[in-house]
């Protein structure tokens, strides 16, 4: 059975399967139906919504649990409190994602089975799951913004007019809208004009993660229960209103530059290693020589090397397009890893030795917004370390296997049998070359024994061919039986497996920096929201502290802390907040608030209405300036896998060409030509 048959049968399966088990439980549901009326209901109600069906189905298989959570986490940000549209977007993304993959397999692997295809597959399976998750959920999130600003502004001019929020919600609500931005609308409504605003209110923020529409909610609950007054000759609701929409208008530049800066980066990383495969072939068929560098162990360990550092650079430009908001998964299989007795003692041997390092380590993680605990981050390095080295030693014998083959079954070094007198026999000594080395591989023999066996069939009757024939027959044997796993190739596979053990510590460090950038403009942020509730009644440092925690990525740990600790005593956690941070401009921020202990908060922070007209425009250069910044930087790595590819075409044609020409100037100095 041969490696088509193979692929295509589980691309089969991996149809068929699904089908069938869909088949199955819809068949025990009916049986269950017949005598359950709740049941009954339930499939009628599933009928109308058979994709919601399916998502359910599959959600509680393992294998794919994990997968349409990930999806459908990004999809709670469009679709807050409708879980039926969640599931709708999620199974129409899963099965674009799907059918894009077995399309790609199909034209990558199938057609053409080989090492570099196989590898190609893969790692364009994993782009294509990215890329396409990605496309369309960024898509669906700068539509909402879109809307969200435009519904803003609506909502502004509506309550200009009467006064009255949930009017002004209402009146703002048309049929322009899409669907999502629709049902957003209507639940905030209804919010607004519940007789249990608290409850309802706790519910939203509990499981809707738009901040915009957080804060937005929180400025119509706050109008609705203290009322509305004149600011600077104009109404606060409508001038926090306005705040806010410049606020989504900030996010909406930020998205679309970033969808549009780093496109071509991606591109550059990834699509370069399409041609390996053509690039050899035509190699190859220019020189045939080239196949024993292309096939080779040199040529193998380059194309892997290109393959690894394309998906790194890739890496790196997905976390520096954008330090999206965490959402809370769990790591099933790390826990379950970790609840191991042997496991978790020795983990927490390793963390009592080394206890500041993982204090530190996980203050970190807090920072990121990362579900991972350190104990978990280690089993990760070590379950990476592990994987690596297997594959290491697979592709290590790969190697050996491939070189074996090279001397078993193909004569590609003819210029050495073709010398004056000896082109006739070419073909001739080839056939004798492969069947000499294939009837004797195992075995040790002499270049002597050889010769003798030639001369007594008679194969070739030109004795210095019988002498050609023997060398590169005793050469093949003895690089055939010298392709073994060797201790040195052992030790490069523990350093391999030692080199990817630091891996995901590397990818939280280099996150970090990343996330380290964005401080000054979250510190902006976060006055700008300030400078939203500092003049409404009733306003509180707590629900400060609450509305910065929405918006808050670096800072969010700090935040919790401190609301955790509020309640015990307010100014003594806003002096603990104060000391966990060192940057200057969030400890500024701090100072005010605890200056509200003594002042009001409108005086405590008129700094913030003094500077207001500059925030704003210093929040949309900073934007820029972080962006810039973070494309300066990955920009050049991304054309690193293109100067690779193009060595791995120029120097093996450069190096068959210098040779040519070597052996023909040798060939005419032995004739005496020169």
């Amino acid at each position: 059975m041969d490696w088509r048959t193979v692929i295509a049968i589980v691309i089969s399966l991996a149809i068929i399967m699904p089908i069938v088990f869909i088949c199955i439980e819809k068949v025990d549901q009916k049986d269950k139906a017949k005598n359950n009326t709740g049941a009954s209901l339930y499939i009628k109600k599933a009928k109308t919504n058979p994709l919601y069906w399916i998502y359910k189905i599959f959600c509680r298989i393992p294998l794919t649990r994990s997968y349409l959570l990930k999806i459908s986490s990004n999809y709670e940000l469009i679709c807050p409190g409708n879980p039926r549209a969640i599931a709708n977007k999620t199974m129409l993304l899963a099965g674009t994602t799907l059918l894009l993959c077995i399309a790609e397999i199909a034209l990558t692997f199938l057609l053409e089975p080989d090492m570099n295809n196989l590898i190609l597959a893969v790692y364009l399976i994993f782009v294509i799951n990215n890329e396409v998750i990605n496309y369309f959920v960024r898509k669906s999130v700068i539509t909402l913004l879109e809307e969200m600003e435009r519904f803003i502004s609506n909502v502004s001019h509506n309550y200009f007019i009467n006064y009255y929020i949930d009017d002004a919600i209402v009146d703002a609500i048309d049929n322009r809208m899409s669907e999502e931005m629709k049902i957003n609308a209507k639940i905030i409504y209804e919010i607004v004009t519940s007789d249990s605003q608290k409850e309802d209110v706790a519910r939203y923020n509990a499981t809707t993660h738009n901040k915009y529409l957080k804060m937005f909610l929180s400025l119509c609950i706050n109008v609705m229960e203290n009322g509305d007054k004149i600011h600077h000759g104009q109404r606060l609701m409508t001038q926090n209103l306005i705040s806010l929409k410049k606020e989504i208008n900030l996010e909406y530049l930020k998205q679309k530059k970033l969808n549009y800066i780093f496109s071509g980066s991606i591109f550059a990383a990834v699509a370069v290693c399409i041609p390996l495969t053509l690039i050899q072939k035509f190699g190859i068929s220019i020189a045939p020589q080239l196949e024993a560098i292309y096939l080779g162990q040199l040529g193998i360990l380059y194309v892997v090397l290109i393959f690894l550092i394309s998906s790194v650079v890739y890496i790196m430009i997905n976390n520096a397009k954008e330090m999206k908001k965490p959402m809370v998964h769990n790591n099933i299989f790390l826990e379950k890893l970790e609840k191991l007795r042997f496991i978790n003692t020795a983990l927490d041997n390793f963390a009592e030795k080394h206890y500041g390092p993982i204090i530190r380590l996980r203050d970190t993680l807090k920072r990121l917004g990362e579900c991972i605990t350190p104990k978990q981050l280690l089993l990760k390095s070590i379950i990476t370390s592990f994987l690596a080295f297997s594959i290491s030693i697979i592709l290590m014998f790969y190697i050996h296997s491939s070189n074996k083959a090279l001397l078993t079954e193909k004569v590609i070094n003819e210029e050495n049998l073709t010398s004056v007198g000896m082109i006739e026999l070419t073909e001739v000594m080839k056939e004798e070359i492969l069947r000499y080395v294939n009837k004797y591989k195992e075995e040790a023999v002499t270049q002597e024994q050889i010769q003798l066996q030639l001369q007594k069939e008679g194969s070739l009757y030109n004795q210095s061919a019988i002498e050609e024939v023997a060398k590169e027959v005793i050469e093949r044997i003895n690089r055939y039986q010298n392709e073994y796993f060797k201790w040195y190739e052992l030790l490069i596979c523990i350093g391999i497996g030692l080199l990817c053990f630091i891996i995901p510590y590397l990818m939280i460090l280099y996150r970090r920096k990343l996330l380290a950038a964005t401080m000054e403009d979250e510190v902006i942020q976060f006055n700008s929201i300030i400078y939203m509730m500092m003049y409404s009644d009733h306003v509180t440092v707590m629900d400060l502290l609450e509305q910065m925690e929405l918006f808050a990525m670096v800072f969010r740990p700090t935040l919790r802390e401190c609301m955790n600790e509020y309640n015990s005593g307010d100014i003594q956690a806003l002096e603990k907040m104060k000391k966990r941070e060192a940057f200057e401009p969030f400890i500024r921020l701090v100072d005010n608030l605890i200056r509200c202990d003594d002042i009001s908060i409108e005086n405590s922070f008129d700094e913030i209405a003094s500077d207001r007209e500059n925030y704003y425009d210093r929040r949309k250069l900073e934007n820029e300036i972080i962006i810039q910044k973070r494309a300066d930087n990955i920009k050049p790595l991304a054309f690193l896998p293109g100067i690779m590819v193009l060595i791995y075409l120029i120097l093996p044609l450069l190096y068959i060409s210098i040779k040519s020409l070597l052996d023909l100037k040798e060939m005419i100095q032995s004739m005496g030509i020169y």
